[in-house]
């Protein structure tokens, strides 16, 4: 008599990590094959071509798609996140851009936030608001780094932690800082991996593109912030080789934001 055997799933959580990735990314179709055990990233904006990347882990399949997209001659349109979804911390707000930085105060600060919605499709439209506020404060040069660490925080806050979820930002002459908080009781913490993680990543890519970074709980209940600070003195000239900083004390603060 031939036995029933139950089929096996294959690679659940890296299959899970595919379907979560897919759901962050409204750009592309993010799939996971488990024969070749990869990653693919396919983009579904009009090319000239078909598009697609590869990667053994999320996180580094994610960097290919952002060096994808800045070197493609049409890159995506995100749409816009719905007003009544986002309230932000606003000055002004040109066309298609739900939020806008505030004028400088007098000591050069100037800040900007937003309130997001608990749901992974979000983040694209995070890193579209990041990209045209750093643009409007000249802060060009960052771009691409403060990018990949946002959709770092983002990804851990909807998938790990608890709403309501804030994303802001704040500069000066002398640094950027840029802070998500949720309100989840978990703490992010740094993993000990083997060489074949597939996730798992996320501090240490904050690590090495941020000068300081770090995580401060909440005084008035569950939740925590996590941060990134950007010194402008050591972009602009100052010593290359000073050390990147993991703290959990207290993170730079702006009072308006």
């Amino acid at each position: 008599m031939a036995e029933h055997v139950a089929p096996r799933k294959w690679d659940a959580a890296e299959r899970a990590s595919a379907r979560q990735l897919d759901q962050m990314e409204p750009a592309w179709c993010v799939m996971y094959g488990v024969g070749s055990r990869r990653f693919y990233a396919i983009a579904t904006w009009h090319v000239l071509r078909p598009l697609i990347v590869q990667a053994r882990a999320v996180e580094e399949l994610r960097t290919l798609m952002r060096e994808a997209e800045r070197a493609a001659s049409s890159p995506p349109v995100v749409p816009s996140l719905v007003p009544s979804q986002t309230s932000v911390t606003a000055w002004r707000t040109p066309p298609s851009l739900p939020g806008a930085p505030m004028p400088a105060t007098s000591d050069g600060l100037r800040t900007v936030c937003w309130d997001l919605p608990d749901d992974l499709s979000v983040i694209g439209e995070a890193r579209r608001l990041v990209g045209h506020t750093l643009a409007a404060w000249r802060l060009g040069h960052l771009t691409d780094d403060v990018i990949l660490v946002v959709d770092e925080f983002l990804a851990n806050a909807v998938t790990h932690g608890e709403p309501p979820i804030r994303l802001s930002l704040w500069g000066t002459p002398a640094e950027l800082c840029v802070r998500v908080t949720d309100h989840g009781a978990d703490l992010p913490r740094h993993l000990d991996l083997g060489i074949d993680a597939v996730h798992g990543r996320g501090l240490i890519i904050v690590a090495a593109l941020a000068d300081e970074h770090g995580v401060t709980p909440l005084a008035e209940g569950p939740g925590k912030s996590v941060w990134a600070r950007w010194r402008q003195t050591t972009r602009s000239g100052g010593d290359p080789h000073a050390a990147s900083v993991t703290r959990t004390a207290e993170a730079p603060s702006a009072d308006n934001v």
